[in-house]
């Protein structure tokens, strides 16, 4: 007789020829369906319960071989059996240990390797609709084979949940990798999530993990759409060497009190073989690498990669951590809905001619965008022609703020930070923007500071010195100019409706198109300087707003004869804290502020105009003061005991006047 394992027991052998068979059979561990088919014939017996008398029978020794003694029992044989199991019972298993059958659904020895408690060994790919690992203190190791999702649309809610769910506590889990196979039966390959009423699912380590072919990596906490997803301190989660192909949405975060720290990985968002799919479900506008709607996800030391897409973004949400990582994305690198940081980024790559925001502030969002430490370039060129803004949608979210320092910004021209409205709540600090224009190249390094030195040292910037009548007579040194219309026109001092912390604002009114321009006002050749103010409007044409009129030393138009500054597009209906770059020509000592009304009222106040670096020359108070007096008919106004105001000028001859003002 011969079994199939290759062992040959012809009838009539001596129980030594069984005895050394038996030997052999016995002595490494195998299965116990392997045991029993190296027993033969003799194994059939012992399962129907019967004896067969050989010389000898068995008896059990220390090492689980057996002695051969007369006669052979199933008791000795069961007891052996009892003691492989307890050997194996304390060593690592295979899934294999608890498979039954031979189809090829591996999901029930799977899941009773997870269930065992022991340490968990892969020996080979294994097939599943939904297994859990929701033990305490365990290590499995993938050992290099994969998990492949086979649920189908037939099969239930919980096997349709994900490939692998993570609901365990203190795990140590190695070389994770999952396969979707392009099943659109999933929500997600892994969902790593916390169960009421069990401990949470931390202080777990995963050294290793790649997913593939599926919409949805990783699902850390509730799914999007949970109205009320479970409160659990799901934290001190740590995954180490993550990787991703053909991912939709690579990490989606969904979980109160959650945090996951990623170091050491490269999270790609590509749909690579999705296109071979029919019907194919990617959808470019909805995939991120990061999305985070509630917890906090850290990432460290990785690359964040979507080389593709102009749609979608990079990272999604808030509470978003990004350290010491290489990000390449053509797309918006950052929608934040709450905080978000960047801090340290050597390679940074935004291609292509896309036009888009590098950051997007969602409507409504609270909180502060900090990026800081960014090297970071666009393609070639782009910086000299594109006008959309490093960041967009402040104007939805009065109570957000943002901060760009140490920064290097290849091929974004400074005047290109954000809209002049909200341009006030980004603070840039020591950050240096490199772009080509007209064939050359430019570099020039903002510093917004909170202490510095206004140039417009000879106007009256709030309309304070201005009388109230409502004319076009000169007031505080600001002349009227009408290009057309007539009826009610005038401008003069308010002190109606005025922005928190200003005692009075100049309003400008034109039925047609008028303008007033300031006096002149010294500023300085090739610097780079930043012009702020508060303005309204009432109605207003497309050429209202503001401008800086320039001027050269002898008084002539110098060859930039104009900077537009602000206009309707800027200015609203509601008081607006309006801030822009703009560039002093190289022939310019001296400029004026231009502001205009065109069917309708313009309102401004608290104009300011700085350089934007600290290294830029200051004058004395004295040059200052004697340099803002140096324009004819400009002088001093004094207050008299009585109230009276008057204003100090000198004549021709050297006469002092003091004039009722």
């Amino acid at each position: 007789m011969s079994n199939h394992d290759g062992f040959s027991i012809p009838e009539g052998n001596s129980s030594s020829e069984l005895s050394s068979k038996l030997d052999q059979a016995l002595a490494k561990p195998i299965s116990r369906r392997k045991m029993m088919t190296a027993l033969g014939l003799t194994g059939l017996s012992l399962m129907a319960g019967g004896k067969i008398s050989y010389a000898r029978s068995a008896t059990l020794t220390e090492n689980m071989k057996l002695k051969l003694t007369d006669p052979l029992d199933a008791a000795d044989v069961n007891a052996n059996f009892d003691q492989i199991d307890q050997e194996l019972g304390g060593r690592a298993v295979t899934p294999d240990f608890y498979k039954v059958g031979t189809g090829p659904d591996d999901t029930e020895a799977v899941q009773a390797a997870f269930d065992s408690g022991r340490t968990v060994v892969f020996t080979r790919n294994y097939y599943v609709r939904s297994v859990e690992m929701k033990g305490d203190t365990q290590t499995i190791n993938f050992n290099g084979y994969w998990l492949i999702g086979i649920t189908g649309s037939g099969d239930s809610v919980s096997d349709k949940d994900a490939i692998l769910k993570i609901t365990g506590i203190y795990l140590e889990l190695y070389d994770i990798k999952i396969n979707g196979q392009f099943n659109l039966n999933y929500r997600a390959a892994i969902h790593w999530y916390s169960r009421p009423g069990y401990p949470q699912a931390g202080f777990i380590n995963v050294y290793g993990m790649y997913i593939r072919d599926i919409l949805v990596g990783i699902q850390y906490g509730a799914w999007l759409d949970d109205p009320s997803p479970h409160d659990a301190p799901q934290s001190e989660n740590y995954l180490y060497g993550f990787r991703c192909r053909s991912l939709q949405n690579c990490i989606v975060s969904n979980q109160p009190n959650g945090f996951l720290k990623i170091s050491g990985s490269t999270i790609d968002c590509h749909q690579r073989e999705w296109v071979f799919q029919a019907g194919n479900p990617f959808s470019i506008p909805a995939s991120t690498v990061i999305t985070c709607k509630i917890g906090q996800i850290s990432v460290e030391d990785s690359e964040l990669l979507k080389v593709e897409y102009l749609e979608g973004c990079g990272l999604e949400g808030r509470n978003l951590v990004v350290s010491n990582c290489v990000i390449e994305m053509p797309c918006t690198w950052v929608k934040a809905e709450g905080d978000v940081t960047i801090d340290v980024v050597h390679g940074g790559f935004m291609g292509g001619n896309s036009g888009l925001p590098m950051f997007q502030i969602a409507p409504g969002s609270t909180g502060s965008l900090r990026i800081q430490n960014v090297r970071m370039s666009r393609s070639a060129g782009v910086g000299g022609y594109l006008d959309n803004y490093i960041v967009a949608g402040l104007d939805s979210s009065p109570n957000y703020n943002v901060s760009i320092a140490r920064c290097d910004l290849g091929e974004w021209a400074p005047y290109y930070i954000a809209l002049s409205r909200e341009r006030s709540r980004v603070f840039v600090q020591d950050t240096h923007f490199t772009y080509t224009a007209g064939g050359a190249s430019q570099r020039h390094t903002i510093h917004d500071k909170k202490d510095y030195v206004n140039l417009i040292a000879s106007v009256d910037t709030t309309g304070e010195n201005m009388a109230t009548t409502a004319n076009t007579a000169d007031k505080s040194g600001w002349v009227w100019t009408n290009l057309y219309g007539s009826g009610t026109v005038y401008f003069r001092k308010t002190s109606t409706d005025i922005p928190a912390g200003y005692a009075s604002a100049i309003e400008v009114v034109a039925t047609g198109e008028s303008f007033i321009t300031s006096q002149p006002f010294a500023v300085t050749p090739n610097a780079l300087a930043v012009f702020r103010m508060k303005a309204k409007r009432i109605g207003g044409g497309g050429h209202a707003g503001t401008k800086l009129l320039w001027f050269k030393a002898d008084g002539t138009a110098s060859a930039t004869a104009e900077t537009y500054l602000f206009g309707t597009v800027d200015i609203g209906t509601g008081w607006s804290d309006l801030m822009v770059t703009a560039a002093i020509p190289g022939d310019a000592a001296y400029a004026r502020i231009k502001l205009t009304a065109e069917v309708g009222s313009l309102f401004a106040t608290g104009m300011e105009f700085s350089t934007v670096v600290d290294d830029n020359y200051h004058n004395s108070f004295i040059n200052e003061l004697n340099r803002s007096l140096d324009v004819a008919g400009e002088g001093f106004i004094l207050k008299a005991p009585n109230g009276s105001r008057y204003k100090i000028t000198v004549d021709n001859s050297g006469t002092l006047t003091a004039a009722p003002y």
